[in-house]
This record gives structure tokens, sequence and C-alpha cells, in this order.
């Protein structure tokens, strides 16, 4: 399906609308977003309500691509639910979704995180010899994981219902459970789109000549095409073109703060 077509970019628009309702409706106190791909999804959703809660979003370095990305995606959530933590916190993730993988992956991160942030807070408050066979314990430690609520928005491209195929059935599992939020569009048309992503991450080759990319950003660049992108956006919706601008710029460069310093380096070499 072309991205650039008018009825997919309005169809896209549409459906970042329910997005909007949803998050809403569910009043996280975290909106995660992660990069690269949540950036325009910011960017439209600030678009489409201009008190949009830009306070809660928090930018989390996600890609496939980065050196170590599964302990990246996990100390930094611990740092971000360190960060965020109550008694009862609410994290919402908003994910693209093609097969389902990526969320799940996501999800599983996060998971893994608040779970290892319970064992410490009940070796805290009940002693190093705790026995975590303990009925009393498993509950207390439970509650704490409870407590920590997560779900995923996930927008979700078409393509795989196009063609009859099924999805990730872990991710299927995530929306049964109502972990996992389905909102459904003909196509994600920012993704893959690399003029609509402005963050460049920090590169170094290793020794067979490939790219080690590290969870840091190194500059922005933001495009013409990307900024005629919000335009459309914009008039799609009803506001003015010409008074549309890229989201959280700072905190876009700033996402290394969740990511611990041992992570942020290849090879002993400083970033």
């Amino acid at each position: 399906m072309d991205p650039n077509e008018e009825r997919n970019i309005e169809d896209f628009v549409e459906n970042l609308e329910k997005v909007s309702e949803k998050i809403k409706e569910e009043k996280p106190d975290c909106i995660i977003a992660p990069m690269m791909g949540a950036i325009p999804f910011i960017d439209i959703l600030n678009i489409i309500d201009e008190n949009f809660p830009n306070e809660k979003v928090e930018y989390i370095p996600a890609s496939s691509k980065i050196y170590k990305m599964r302990e990246v995606l996990r100390e930094s959530f611990k740092n971000l639910i360190r960060n965020y933590y109550s008694e009862d916190s609410k994290f919402l993730s908003l994910d693209e979704v093609v097969s389902g993988n990526s969320l799940k992956r996501i999800y599983k991160q996060f998971d893994a995180a608040r779970t290892e942030i319970a064992n410490q807070k009940t070796i805290e408050d009940f002693g190093d010899k705790v026995n975590f066979r303990e009925k009393n314990v498993q509950d207390y430690r439970n509650q704490i994981i409870n407590s920590l609520q997560y779900k995923s928005i996930g927008i979700v491209d078409s393509k795989k219902r196009r063609l009859g195929e099924k999805m990730n059935k872990e991710y299927e599992e995530l929306v049964n459970k109502k972990i996992a939020i389905p909102i459904n569009t003909n196509c994600i048309v920012t993704m893959d789109r690399v003029n609509y992503f402005p963050v460049k991450y920090k590169k170094y080759k290793n020794k067979e000549d490939e790219d080690i990319i590290l969870p840091v950003v190194e500059k922005i660049e933001i495009t013409g095409e990307y900024m005629n992108f919000l335009g459309k956006v914009a008039q799609i919706v009803g506001k003015n073109p010409e008074d549309q601008t890229i989201h959280n710029i700072f905190k876009i460069k700033k996402s290394y703060q969740w990511v611990p310093e041992h992570l942020r380096v290849y090879n002993n070499k400083k970033t």
C-alpha cells in the first residue's frame, strides 16, 4: 500500500485520533515512546490534541539495530520504573505493529525490568535471607509487580491482514489479555521513512567493519520532507500547517539518561 496516497494518510490520522482518545481513557502516568517509530506518533498526537501531555512522554532507545538492544531496553525500563514508581503506576507504550514481534519484545523487557525491581524491593524489605517460596513473600512481590501496570497501544499495519497471514502468537496473547490495544490502519505511513526520523544514533565500526549502533543520540536532523508531512497532517485535522513543529527535542536528545553508562559505550570508547 502506498504511504503517500492521500486516503492512506487520512486513514492513518483518523486512527491516531483514536489513539489520542485511548490515551485519555487510560490516564497513564508515563507514555513510553520507543525510538525511532514513535517519534512521528507523538508529533501527530500533538497536532490532534493541543493539550497532549508531553510532560508524561519518555523516549526509549528501542531499535533492533542497537548494540545489546535487549539489555538496553531492560535496564532503561528499570530506571524509568524507579523514576515513576508509586503504589499504582501506569505505563503506556506506543508501538508499531506489523507482525507483533517488536511489541512483544518491548513488553518482555518491561516485564523483566519490573520483576527485577520487585525482587530488589522484596529483598530490601524482608532482608538478604528472604525466602521467595514463602507465600507472604510471594504475595508481597506480586503486589509490587501488579502495581507497575503496563499496556501498549499497537498502531497496526494491515499488511498481514491483507495477505491473510497470522500475527505473532505471543502478540495475539497480549491482545487477548488486553495488555496490547490494537488500533488498525491501512498502513503505517511513517514506518521505515528515514527522512521522517530526525534522530541519528552514535556509531562505531567493529573489527569486521560492521556498524555498532549505540543508544545515544548524536544529532537531530529535521528534513523539509518531514515538516511537509506534518503540515499535511495539520490540514487533515483543520489546523494551520505553518504552526507545526517537532516536539520534545530536548527529551529525545537526552533519552540516553535512562540507559546505564556501561551500555552507552563500545570497546571502552566513551560516548
